[in-house]
């Protein structure tokens, strides 16, 4: 993973002017405890700089205490400091406890990330914390659901 990620950091590099993103799904694997410190501080490089090259990240995890669970959560919380949208889904108490350590939640915030329904989240858009709710269009809903009709013949 370590090496995909170092190859296309590379390409990431080679032009200024094209736009890119870089998704980082179990950032855990990464930045967490079974990682190691450089390969934490490179991806941490990554998110500190990738702006400067046209770019963006994406971290991506399901259970965010991992993502703070090596170096006392010095890589999470750079990588937090570091990017300026953050979109939280329900989360349980346990890791509602650890963002607030990290994040500037309100105890009214802390209850509503608790309480979120599915395609509900908490997104901090700079200093702005917006409740938002995301709802796909029923071409999305058709790709993500396949053909209801298709499905019913195929079981019989």
């Amino acid at each position: 993973m370590y090496i995909f990620i170092e190859n296309f950091w590379n390409c990431v590099k080679e032009n200024r002017n094209e736009k890119k993103a870089i998704y980082l799904d179990e950032i855990w694997r990464l930045i967490g405890v079974t990682s190691n410190k450089e390969v934490a501080s490179f991806i941490y490089k990554i998110f500190k700089t990738i702006r400067k090259y046209g770019g963006s990240s994406v971290a991506i995890t399901q259970d965010i205490s991992d993502i703070f669970s090596l170096e006392d959560g010095i890589y999470g919380k750079s990588i937090l400091n570091n990017s300026s949208i953050k979109t939280f889904f329900a989360l349980e108490e346990e890791n509602i406890k650890i963002l607030s350590e990290f994040a500037n939640l309100s105890e009214k915030e802390k209850v509503e990330i608790k309480s979120l329904k599915r395609g509900e989240c908490l997104m901090f858009v700079g200093e702005n914390h917006i409740l938002t709710k995301i709802e796909c269009s029923e071409l999305e809903k058709e790709i993500l659901e396949g053909d209801k009709n298709e499905k019913n013949n195929n079981s019989n």
